[in-house]
């Protein structure tokens, strides 16, 4: 074993030691407070699925009352459009998050608007230019994704975000192997430390880029700081600034896809939307599909054992949890489209930045919706009893024959209508 395991090894061991001296010190539950918002992985599709979601928390009164928002890759998308739309329709500067939350019209303010932002394609024109040296320079294609990007969010940094809920966007650190947080409050990760100087330096569009850099379509972020930069690191081997140097990030899926890393210890009350798909039973016979399908084994295994984790803490009474998926099980005849519609079309949908139809655009966003309203049901505190019953969002897709018959190539990556921008 190397000196860099033995000295990861012994961290990773004081500081599970020290969070149950902690936890037995507390008496469990006791200090935890608030509520928090994770958001999930899954491109476009997860964005859409969440945005549904949303929507209904705001009818609920859930929305306003929420202490943090944890995302990752598609989930940080729709949650720096959140935080976006906050900050470019409040009254002023002093209204608050639950003020603003309470007033809009979260349909016309948030859920419309988005409708162009996922017309855009983010992914075919930076791969297609970058597709001859991106093995060598991936630099290059993480720049044109993060123009992208600029042009959703514009210019706006890190500490333009507001103090509360405070917006999380989660990457994986390469260099540690560690989940890597980027918000107000801080830039960086327990092992390589925080940035001296705060988020002031980091672009909004540049924290989603990182955050949703999935590989292999996107290679890594090189994060430019130098080792003087980081503060509070724990990790202090004798090649500590050779690796601060050389920081690289990639999607926030590839460590914690559920982006509960920054919530399970902290909060009372965690929402978890979940907008990944069935892991599929299937038997490959190329090499180049086994080596994908190893990957594929290792992601499902790493998502299993966060939902293990946070469904323990629930049942331990640790903390209140609430779980909404995208193929997550629920009992036929509840309102919202069948389990079969749901196992067979729409949790097949692609997962990539590609342009999404508006019929795409109003079933994710009609399944997010009645997901998150089955999840928070109707007698367990969550909702208000003056709360507007769940209705369709879109009426108009709710019959399932059509939905099929419209979803039926929406799984595929090349060769779609959406090419032709057909709707």
């Amino acid at each position: 074993m190397k000196s860099t395991d033995v000295e990861l090894e012994r961290l990773r061991i004081r500081r599970e030691a020290r969070r149950a001296e902690l936890a037995a010190a507390s008496g469990g539950a006791k200090d935890r407070e608030g509520r928090a918002l994770c958001l999930s992985g899954g491109g476009y599709r997860a964005a859409l699925f969440h945005l549904g979601g949303l929507l209904r928390l705001h009818e609920t009164g859930v929305l306003a009352g929420l202490g943090m928002v944890s995302s990752v890759s598609g989930g940080s998308i729709v949650s720096a459009w959140l935080a976006c739309r906050y900050l470019d329709t409040r009254r002023d500067e002093h209204e608050s998050f639950a003020a603003w939350s309470d007033r809009i019209d979260f349909r016309a303010a948030v859920v419309e608007p988005f409708r162009a932002v996922v017309a855009r394609d983010l992914r075919t024109w930076p791969v297609l230019a970058t597709a001859a040296h991106n093995w060598l320079w991936p630099s290059h294609r993480i720049a044109l994704l993060d123009r992208g990007y600029q042009r959703m969010f514009g210019e706006r940094h890190l500490d333009e975000l507001p103090e509360t809920p405070s917006f999380v966007f989660c990457a994986t650190d390469l260099t540690f192997g560690v989940n890597w947080e980027f918000s107000r409050r801080r830039v960086g990760d327990y092992l390589a430390g925080y940035l001296r100087e705060g988020a002031q330096r980091v672009r909004l569009s540049c924290a989603v880029a990182a955050s949703s850099s999935f590989p292999p379509v996107f290679g890594p972020v090189r994060f430019e700081a130098a080792p003087g930069d980081y503060q509070r690191g724990n990790y202090q081997g004798d090649d500590a600034d050779e690796l601060r140097a050389r920081i690289e990030l990639s999607d926030g899926g590839v460590y914690d896809n559920l982006a509960t890393e920054p919530t399970l210890r902290r909060y009372r009350e965690v929402l978890v939307s979940d907008a990944g798909g069935p892991f599929v039973f299937e038997s490959k016979r190329w090499w180049l599909q086994h080596l994908m399908r190893y990957t594929q084994v290792m992601s499902n295994q790493a998502e299993a054992l966060r939902k293990r984790l946070f469904f323990g803490q629930a049942q331990s009474g640790s903390m209140i949890g609430v779980y909404w998926g995208l193929t997550s099980h629920r009992d036929e005849g509840a309102d919202g489209y069948s389990p079969a519609l749901v196992t067979e079309v729409i949790g097949q949908i692609r997962t990539d930045l590609d342009r999404f139809l508006d019929v795409e655009f109003e079933v994710l966003l009609n399944h997010g919706y009645f997901a998150c309203a089955d999840a928070l049901g109707q007698d367990n505190g969550w909702v208000s009893r003056t709360a507007t019953p769940p209705a369709w969002p879109y009426p108009q897709r709710a019959n399932e024959s059509q939905v099929r018959r419209w979803l039926r190539r929406s799984h595929a990556r090349v060769l779609h209508r959406r090419w032709w921008g057909t709707t």
